[in-house]
């Protein structure tokens, strides 16, 4: 499940900085209803809050 899981978030952090789509569409692209259950789940596996990625 974590392959899984890593593969959701390096798909949605790559919206995030290339197509600079909104954290509600990069949550929805990983397959999660919830944004905040999105933000926390990025933030344990990539160290940076969605908005901070998408800004860097």
């Amino acid at each position: 499940m974590g392959y899984v899981t890593g593969l959701r978030m390096q798909q949605a952090r790559t919206a995030l900085i290339e197509r600079g789509v909104s954290v509600a569409e990069a949550a929805v692209i990983a397959g999660y209803a919830s944004e905040a259950a999105f933000s926390r789940a990025f933030k344990r596996i990539h160290g940076c809050s969605p908005g901070a990625s998408r800004s860097s």
